[in-house]
């Protein structure tokens, strides 16, 4: 036994795998599937969920959404006439559980049931031990002709209607008898997520097997226990597709930490399923769980389970008993939230709020994050980090912080070259944050120093320690910096008045200034013909604007002492 590739089937085969208790596909035996035969029919043939004595039927409510018009969904075999009417017998029986000719149609539907199972264990039994030449549109499994069947919609989801006609005249499609057993385990690996079903698509069993036990089998025993009707687990305390999948893996790895860890070893990526398959129609979207997301959850767990629960808890819960437009909004956050996860996407500048000066999910997290999912330096990280524990320390912080964050997007470049004057920033440093050869997003960078302050400014106030990054990573410049670097070298130590000619470049307002006053640094000798035209390319005015930003700041951070301390950036 093994995996297939598709994801109903293979959420079938972890379910089986749940209740046999294995390790591997490979362990389970044909005797084995007459254990999980007996278990499975007891679930689905029980009381519960034939709907005697509660309030509704798991086979023909649920289950009719997974499995539409299939024999255990199908009512007819349940039907008896009382008083000219056709009436449930299971309805009937919750009331007068006495009569036995009511308690014979049941018994009767029941065996029904237990025959169309006894059939499916034969075949796939005989799939185990023998081979042949029909060949399994799922598994890809040669066995014989007698252990295959035909499906359809009833019995697989989304295999287009109750009557379908394939290529070659085929009624329904051809599958070997274990994965057709394998299908009827499929309800306890599903859950809900709003109004539509959802399966997770893993190769590692560990994982997959836990949910299936977790949140079929554990919870379907015990609503019989209780004596409560049955229903696919959907107990979330979040809301939408997204937020549901982002929440179960936080739980689970909550819960079950060494078994998701295994998630992130596997190759083949694990996608949930959200899907429908009633009768008006099916549904299907596959939800892409990025690799790094799984590997930044569980990074977060073992470095810091505080930090890991603000961040799960912040970013995905919404409490019950909400106002009705507090709920809405908290929902509207949570779903763009999670949907930005799934993507990859930034996180922080949702988070902020810039009115009350907070940080949903914690500066810890979201330091992580755009680590392992953002895939953003260390170098940055640290330098964005240091800037903002500098700012919060400042005896103007406030109107720093005000600035910062009202100001225009077109503006933020000034402020952070304006930083460097002041020594909050180096040179190298600003290079780093925007190299010349990298389009990295001012917004993003005012995001996550803004991020910073919050946290810093919530931690003084709760009496907790600021945690950084540590010490600042040496810094490697690429040949445009470094070549600025040059220039602004030579350029400091052979003009003859380094602090007027800093002024006219700064206050150079259109491109023909800017060349105007490298020229003059030409006739002084300060400045090469083959620096001029690096610094002045043909035909690209951007590039023009924009190394003579990074020539500034360096010059900033190397010549404080001759700037006209008067003049504006």
């Amino acid at each position: 036994m093994h995996w297939t590739g598709n994801p109903f089937v293979d959420a079938g085969l972890a379910a089986l795998a749940a209740v046999l208790r294995v390790s591997s596909l490979e362990d389970i035996e044909p005797e084995d599937l007459e254990k999980a035969s007996a278990k499975l029919q007891s679930v689905l043939l029980s009381d519960q969920a034939l709907g005697i004595g509660v309030e509704r039927a798991f086979v023909s409510g649920p289950l009719s959404k997974l499995f539409p018009n299939s024999e255990i969904v199908n009512p007819a075999p349940f039907l008896v006439e009382v008083g000219g009417k056709r009436r449930d017998v299971r309805a009937l029986l919750s009331t007068n559980p006495v009569i036995p000719e009511w308690q014979e149609v049941l018994c009767k539907a029941k065996e029904r049931l237990r025959e169309s199972l006894k059939l499916d264990l034969h075949r796939a039994q005989i799939c185990l031990t023998q081979e042949g030449k029909a060949i399994c549109m799922f598994c890809g499994r040669f066995t014989p002709e007698e252990s295959t069947t035909f499906i359809r919609k009833d019995k697989m989801p989304l295999l287009g209607g109750i009557v379908n006609f394939y290529p070659a005249f085929s009624w329904g499609v051809q599958i070997c008898g274990l994965c057709a057993f394998a299908l009827r385990f499929l309800p306890f690996s599903v859950m809900r997520a709003g109004g539509r079903l959802w399966i997770l698509h893993t190769h590692s069993l560990p994982v997959a097997a836990r949910i299936a036990e977790q949140y079929g089998w554990h919870h379907c025993n015990a609503a019989i226990a209780q004596n409560k009707a049955l229903d696919f687990y959907g107990s979330w305390e979040t809301v939408g597709e997204d937020s549901t999948v982002a929440y179960v893996l936080c739980e689970l790895l909550d819960t079950f930490p060494h078994e998701l860890s295994t998630v992130y070893r596997e190759p083949l990526p694990t996608t949930a399923y959200v899907f429908s398959n009633d009768n008006q129609g099916g549904y299907i979207r596959a939800v892409q769980i990025p690799n790094d997301f799984l590997v930044f959850l569980a990074k977060l767990q073992v470095h810091s389970f505080t930090a890991f629960r603000r961040f799960w808890r912040e970013l995905l819960f919404i409490p019950e008993n909400l106002p009705k437009q507090e709920w809405k909004e908290r929902a509207s956050f949570v779903q763009e939230v999670a949907h930005r996860m799934m993507q990859k996407e930034d996180l922080i500048k949702r988070c902020l709020d810039n009115e009350t000066w907070k940080l949903a999910g914690g500066w810890f997290g979201h330091r992580l994050y755009l680590q392992e999912v953002r895939k953003m330096s260390v170098e940055k990280l640290s330098i964005l980090e240091r800037l903002g524990m500098m700012l919060a320390e400042t005896g103007d912080s406030k109107k720093r912080i005000n600035e910062l964050k009202t100001a225009h997007y077109r503006d933020l470049y000034g402020i952070f070259l304006n930083y460097v004057r002041e020594g909050f920033l180096k040179s190298e440093e600003f290079y780093a944050l925007f190299p010349p050869n990298d389009d990295t997003s001012c917004s993003e960078a005012r995001d996550i120093v803004l991020a910073v302050v919050y946290e810093w400014q919530r931690c003084r106030e709760k009496g907790e320690t600021f945690q950084p990054l540590g010490n600042i990573p040496v810094l490697t410049s690429d040949t445009t910096v470094q070549r600025v670097q040059d220039i602004g070298t030579r350029l400091l130590s052979q003009l003859s008045n380094p602090s007027k000619w800093i002024g006219q470049l700064r206050t150079a307002k259109t491109a023909e200034g800017v060349r105007r006053v490298y020229l003059l640094a030409v006739q002084q000798g300060a400045l090469s013909f083959a620096d001029f035209v690096f610094l002045v390319p043909f035909d690209n005015q951007h590039r023009l604007w924009l190394l003579r930003d990074y020539l500034m700041a360096f010059l900033f951070d190397r010549a404080r002492d001759v700037l006209p301390q008067e003049e504006e950036v």
